[in-house]
């Protein structure tokens, strides 16, 4: 069998941004249209296809279009729900891509009084049998792993998933699972979630991380090499092979301003910009520093932009959250494409001011507490009792 590995594709992330909102949709077709060229027999999405659980309608619309393109081609596509996908209520939109044919979700299972039994998804071309678990916020998906039971069947079988596993447990607010939790016996686990490019070889198998389809945000541009995992099972051999799906290259000028004025600083990062051609470049210029005189916000970035633009780029994206001035202090998060990562970003800036009594770890407490917040209101669930829910999962984290 051959087939295509894809995770967190995020399309609908930088939907506040014109100039870079479309590129994760043209960074997702350009890897199926890889896929349709190298006539693989499936294609797996490991969660987060979506970056939002309630994405626009051009968003969707563009999205189904691509799917028809892989079911004209006679390529079926396996997909789980990830962490985004995924909405509070239950619901993802997902479900309206299989109901109208375009994909399958392989998330199949029934639960039982203490146990999760995985149901397979035979594809039927090659006969490899997949099973899956969603994501969700928080790591609720990570108890789910202890009651996993898997139907003994004989055969090519692979395991999705959208979750980091022990090598990730030290990255700030990741889901992560033992890897001796994951379910025996499958010849691939294809995961996603950890913004990762990396394939690991653990006790149970080959487990993959293809990283984001596309950069979602300023330090994900800053070391942009997106793509997927093409892999191919003959007999016991598993052969796992990266294929690029960059859409442009990048220039990134980073300065200390220190002791500078925002004119030194502007004429410093337009000199460095040079008069070569920057064409198919995205300019990143990251700053930091205290500058002499002035506020950050002082710094002409339109001049800048123009200029790089004059050289042919396709856009200056800027990160000055590290930037400050001896007269106050600018935190800027206009580089960040979604707002899971907005939100840790402004936690870990600030949770060294905070404290709570017998609360080591605040900045998992501060994000689980979020997520809590973000629990949206049942169809059938009136405004009284929503509250209750809110105020009782709160006290609960909060051990009160």
């Amino acid at each position: 069998m051959k087939f295509a590995h894809m995770a967190d594709c995020h399309l609908g992330s930088w939907s506040s941004h014109p100039e870079m909102k479309n590129m994760p949709l043209v960074a997702f077709e350009t890897a199926v249209d890889k896929c349709i060229a190298e006539d693989v027999d499936f294609i797996i999405i490991a969660g987060d296809l979506l970056d939002t659980s309630l994405p626009g309608v051009d968003v969707l619309s563009k999205a189904a279009a691509i799917f028809r393109k892989c079911r004209e081609a006679d390529i079926p596509v396996y997909i789980i729900a990830g962490s985004h996908d995924y909405s509070p209520t239950g619901k993802t939109m997902l479900s309206v891509f299989e109901s109208a044919g375009l994909v399958i979700d392989v998330a199949k299972y029934e639960e039982g009084s203490e146990r999760i039994n995985l149901k397979f998804t035979t594809d039927r071309k090659t006969g490899t049998k997949l099973a899956g678990i969603f994501g969700r916020k928080g790591s609720l998906e990570v108890d789910s792993f202890k009651n996993i039971s898997v139907p003994e069947e004989d055969g090519d079988k692979i395991f999705v998933f959208h979750c980091g596993i022990d090598e990730h447990s030290t990255i700030m607010g990741s889901n992560y699972v033992p890897v001796s939790l994951l379910p025996g016996g499958f010849d691939y686990y294809a995961t996603g979630h950890i913004h990762i490019k990396k394939v690991y070889e653990t006790v149970r198998g080959k487990v993959a991380f293809p990283g984001p389809l596309f950069p979602t945000s300023f330090d994900e541009l800053e070391n942009y090499d997106s793509g997927f995992y093409i892999v191919e099972k003959d007999g016991k051999d598993v052969d796992v092979r990266w294929r690029s799906v960059k859409l442009f290259d990048t220039l990134l000028i980073e300065k200390d301003t220190t002791d500078k004025t925002p004119n030194e600083v502007e004429s410093s990062v337009i000199d460095a910009l040079g008069e070569s051609s920057l064409e198919n470049n995205v300019v990143l210029v990251k700053l930091h520093g205290v500058l002499k005189s002035g506020k950050p916000s002082d710094i002409d970035f339109k001049l800048i932009a123009s200029k790089a633009a004059d050289l042919g780029a396709i856009i200056m994206k800027k990160n000055i959250s590290k930037l400050s001035s001896r007269e106050m202090e600018e935190v800027a998060v206009d580089n960040i494409a979604n707002l899971d990562e907005l939100e840790k970003k402004i936690i870990a800036e600030h949770a060294d001011r905070m404290k709570l009594s017998g609360k080591k770890d605040i900045e998992h407490l501060l994000l689980s507490l979020m997520n809590v917040l973000k629990d949206e209101k049942g169809e059938d669930e009136t405004n009284a009792s929503y509250e209750e829910k809110i105020k009782e999962n709160a006290k609960k984290l909060l051990e009160l």
